[in-house]
């Protein structure tokens, strides 16, 4: 299959997810990305047309997959004629929740006007909310996936009990209102806490110790570490690099657990804000209870959401779409 990527790279960005799907797909496939940080980056085209012979010259590659900016508070693609381009083609949904409500119908005409062939979704909820409506064949559910480069087993020696690093732990949060509240159990408990402000958004966020590598390796020196799905309950990509760094994952069960392997006291441990000061006393008590189920949760990564499971996925998933056989 020969892809072709439009999109900034993500390479410096805070969140390694989006890189990482890139990764595997280049791995596994003839792809190709163009965009700012990308070596056959051209800034003065205007046309997907253009891009398309600058990358791949006379060949056509089988499958577009481009950046779309949801036209409501931006201009949509940022080149003309997505609606054109002769390959399949696509693009990324991550926000799902700015096009729901009053920007549902928009959304779903903008997807029909681009005459995309599918729609990745990076959450499982945009299936059901779109079900029943013009576009609801053309969404795929693929999570958010982890580069086995950047999260792993660093084998570090278990320094902390208990680790808890993301948005609104420190810094209350709207969006996460769970997370302070829990932050401030387990600062009144006689743990070894690991806890820090977040490292903010944005390239410059990735020269932070705690940021990638790094974020692995402090999950890792943990023998729990905690995350939440907030009031929207996702299953976002720390789910997924908790278990590929091989410390047991400590959360609340997130929208589609089942779909996407999670099994509570197998790979993981689900809590309730009323109970997981008890979770975390009785799995201090029961260590070698606690680091059984985070191998299990490490072999559940490896084999299903590393960014080169995610790759296959997407040759599984899009190849239908595009009326293809493999």
């Amino acid at each position: 299959m020969r892809i072709l990527i439009e999109g900034k790279s993500y390479a410096d960005y805070l969140a390694k997810c989006h890189e990482a799907f890139r990764t595997g797909l280049r791995a596994l496939f003839d792809t190709r990305c163009f965009g700012r940080g990308y070596p056959r980056y051209w800034p003065f085209f205007r046309s997907y047309d253009q891009i398309l012979k600058h990358v791949f010259g006379e060949e056509q590659p089988d499958v577009l997959l481009a950046d779309s900016y949801f036209p409501h508070d931006a201009k949509g693609f940022k080149y003309i004629g997505f609606d054109r381009v002769p390959c399949g083609k696509g693009f990324i949904l991550g926000d799902y929740w700015d096009v729901t409500g009053d920007n549902r119908q928009q959304f779903i005409d903008y997807v029909l006007k681009s005459k995309s062939n599918f729609v990745i979704s990076l959450f499982p909820q945009p299936l059901s909310i779109f079900a029943g409506s013009a576009i609801s064949d053309l969404l795929i559910y693929l999570p958010p996936c982890f580069d086995p480069a950047i999260f792993k087993d660093w084998r570090l020696p278990k320094t902390y009990d208990v680790g808890f690093l993301a948005a609104g732990t420190v810094e209350p949060s709207s969006t996460y209102p769970e997370r302070a509240r829990i932050h401030q159990q387990l600062r009144k408990k006689e743990l070894k806490y690991l806890y820090a402000a977040h490292p903010g958004w944005g390239s410059a966020a990735a020269k932070h110790p705690l940021v990638g590598s790094g974020f692995s390796r402090a999950i890792n020196s943990c023998r729990m570490f905690v995350t939440t799905a907030g009031s929207l309950r996702n299953p976002h990509a720390k789910y997924f690099e908790v278990l590929a760094s091989k410390s047991m994952l400590l959360a609340d069960e997130p929208v589609a657990a089942d779909q996407i392997g999670l099994k509570d006291g197998l790979n993981y441990v689900r809590f309730t804000e009323d109970n997981v000061e008890h979770k975390i006393d009785y799995f201090l008590r029961h260590p070698e209870e606690a680091d059984a189920i985070a191998a299990r949760g490490y072999q559940l990564a490896l084999k299903r959401h590393s960014c080169y499971n995610r790759a296959i996925e997407f040759y599984d998933e899009v190849l239908p779409k595009l009326g293809l056989k493999p």
